[in-house]
């Protein structure tokens, strides 16, 4: 009996192994993903204005963690740079925007928060919250006069699922997780004031 016992264990550890490894595998086939489909510049009243779209689509686990309780945190960034010749892109302007969507299962329906003013508004389905999110209309970049006349700028934006804003035990498998790996490729805007 005393030598099938360290054999049963390396057993168990064995098929747990597997069994997280698999999990992780499994992750593939649920899709989701963000993606920015539009980004334009305007020029009113002497400020720069971006308006974009954003398409979201969370994934199966992410959607399932959110009307299971866990709040999602999502971070639109958007840049505004000059490029060098001998170093990497001048940022000129650097913002961002969070946001956190969560369900409330008592009332039926999910929440988005901007998290730096506090305000929230609530919606019936999923997909209207992450339409609303992914309109951004006269999001102001910077004054005019703070430009060089002649020089030539860029717009980017992406945005993206922060992962470290989830609950600890959950987030050490979102890293290793490719299922929450959601993130925008950076969309590009060119701007000469």
């Amino acid at each position: 009996m005393a030598f099938t016992m360290p054999a049963w264990k390396n057993a168990e550890r064995t098929a747990i192994g597997l069994t997280l490894l698999l999990m992780a595998m499994s992750a593939f086939a649920q899709t989701g993903g963000f993606g920015v489909s539009e980004l334009d510049i305007r020029v009113e009243d002497q400020l720069v204005l971006a308006d974009a779209r954003i398409d979201y689509a969370l994934s199966t686990t992410a959607a399932e963690a959110l009307e299971n309780g866990v709040a999602l945190v999502i971070v639109q960034r958007l840049r505004l740079q000059t490029a060098r010749w001998w170093w990497g892109d001048a940022v000129v302007v650097s913002q961002q925007r969070r946001y956190r969507l969560q369900y409330h299962a008592i009332s039926r329906r999910y929440v988005l928060t901007r998290l730096e003013s506090g305000e929230s508004r609530s919606y019936r389905s999923l997909d209207a919250l992450l339409l609303r999110l992914g309109r951004i209309q006269a999001w102001p970049v910077v004054r005019l006069d703070r430009l060089d006349e002649g020089e030539d700028y860029r717009l980017r934006l992406d945005t993206g699922l922060e992962v470290d804003e989830l609950p600890r035990l959950l987030r050490m498998v979102a890293w290793i997780n490719p299922d929450w790996r959601l993130r925008s490729e950076p969309r590009y805007r060119e701007l000469s004031p």
